[in-house]
């Protein structure tokens, strides 16, 4: 059958069409497969140094997993270096190893880095550095960042103190650094307002990751009668281990409320908001050298798990809604071990103190040695 010159009209045109079609899908082919990478490689980079595997469960992952995100909204391309060890000198090398990559930016997740990182931050002034601490004077070239977290050890404290049945806490963290004394004093200002005559008891491990001192601390602190407790540390093992131990215990992590039924909250860190932030400051006119946020910046929160006391969930939550409203955790009268007042009823204790000279520890502290 002959097609009349309309038909024939119409079947060229929708073979123009597919052909046309065809070849727009050949060129998005060929210019992801061929320029796409070129483009991916042109983006900027930042690097990321952590003390662990990546996909560690706790701190690391969830760092890790934030700046990913903030990377992708931002179009950086991000390179890790886990299992870097701040101990054997081996950071100036991974250091030159991500600069080499065309890092611009480098992030460190371990305070314990920052013995070597003032070197290394004049021996590449081009590149803006990133040093997990605050207060620890270090180089007018490295920016330092962290979190109030202070604040939730305030509220974690209450809990605390509202929970416990033997009136004694416990307390873990690696070092009595700045950032971990600010803690301890938050938590235990915390316990003491609602429960005066309790005893807070601290155990420091001596390393920033250490899981046999880490569960040693936690049988010490059993021993002496501790039956709620909470940590500083990278890993989420320890609350695990507090579990098995039948110990109640407050997460540094946000995984820990997937382990019932001993977690009684976890603090939840939203890293992709503060790497977000970050990574659009400009380090280099930024004067203060400092980023430190907290609840009010929405970058961190007490997540309690249900099942809890009306008593125990009502305080925090209206303690949380005083600190929202204004109240400062270091405020009125605060006596330290020693005896001396460190702030006076009508006073705060202002936040350069917080960060930079808070080298004592608030009465009612009692540190556990190893036995």
């Amino acid at each position: 059958m002959k097609l009349s010159s309309h038909d024939l009209l119409k079947r060229r045109f929708i073979a123009f069409v597919i052909l046309q079609a065809a070849l727009l899908c050949l060129a998005i082919f060929l210019s992801i497969n061929y320029f796409g990478s070129d483009i991916l490689a042109r983006r900027e980079g930042v690097g990321l140094i952590l003390a662990s595997p990546k996909e560690a469960a706790g701190w690391p992952q969830e760092m890790y997993q934030g700046l990913q995100k903030a990377c992708n909204q931002r179009g950086y391309n991000l390179y890790i270096e886990d299992n870097v060890n701040s101990s054997d000198n081996s950071l100036p090398q991974v250091t030159d190893k991500l600069i080499k990559k065309g890092v611009k930016k480098i992030f460190l997740a371990n305070p314990g880095y920052q013995h070597d990182l003032e070197t290394i931050a004049r021996k590449y002034p081009q590149i803006d550095f990133y040093a997990n601490s605050v207060g620890e004077a270090i180089s007018d070239q490295i920016f330092n960042y962290s979190v109030r977290y202070y604040e939730v050890r305030y509220l974690a404290g209450i809990l605390a103190g509202l929970h416990t049945q033997t009136g004694i806490v416990g307390y873990l963290a690696p070092f009595p650094a700045l950032e971990t004394r600010r803690d301890v004093n938050a938590f235990a200002l915390g316990v003491k307002k609602v429960r005066p005559d309790a005893r807070i008891l601290v155990q420091w491990t001596g390393q920033w990751i250490s899981p046999e001192k880490e569960n040693q601390a936690l049988y010490i602190l059993k021993h002496e009668g501790a039956d709620v407790v909470t940590y500083f540390a990278a890993s989420q093992q320890l609350a695990q281990t507090a579990a098995s131990l039948g110990l109640d215990y407050i997460d540094f992590h946000g995984g820990g409320l997937k382990l019932p039924p001993h977690c009684l909250a976890a603090i939840e860190t939203d890293w992709q908001k503060v790497y977000d932030k970050l990574l659009r400051i400009d380090v280099k006119k930024n004067t203060t050298k400092v980023f430190w946020q907290g609840m009010l910046d929405d970058v961190i929160t007490l997540r309690l798990v249900p099942g809890l006391s009306p008593q125990e969930e009502a305080m925090v939550i209206r303690t949380r809604q005083e600190l929202e409203k204004g109240y400062h955790v270091f405020s009125g009268e605060i006596i330290d071990r020693e005896g001396h007042v460190r702030c006076t009823e009508g006073e705060v204790i202002a936040h350069n103190s917080l960060r930079e000279k808070m080298d004592w520890l608030v009465k009612g502290v009692e540190i556990i040695e190893a036995k």
